[in-house]
């Protein structure tokens, strides 16, 4: 009982730790990079075409992992390209992203 005890309380710190290590140690940087890390593992793999008004194609990226568009209402929608590249198409842009 007090093996189990004890093993359960090391589990807990360990958690614990870890926790405040990532919320209050890490950078910004370095938070976007573990996130993007944990993304290319379980993201999606999309293609993403912008249009002009007359629907000719201006520009299409492959192998896009995640698209975001910020939740505090700014105008944009954002992306990393596979070369690691940030991209940024304001919201008055048409684009369409499409599973390859």
């Amino acid at each position: 009982m007090r093996k189990y005890f004890l093993l359960s309380v090391i589990v807990l710190v360990l958690i614990s730790g870890g926790i405040v290590f990532f919320k209050y140690f890490l950078t910004f940087e370095k938070k976007n990079m573990f996130q993007r890390s944990i993304e290319n593992i379980t993201g999606q793999n999309l293609t993403v075409t912008v249009f002009d008004v007359n629907g000719k194609v201006i520009k299409r990226w492959y192998h896009i992992k995640k698209i975001t568009s910020p939740e505090d209402g700014k105008s944009y929608t954002f992306f990393y390209t596979s070369e690691n590249k940030y991209v940024q198409i304001p919201n008055s842009v048409w684009y369409i992203a499409e599973e390859e």
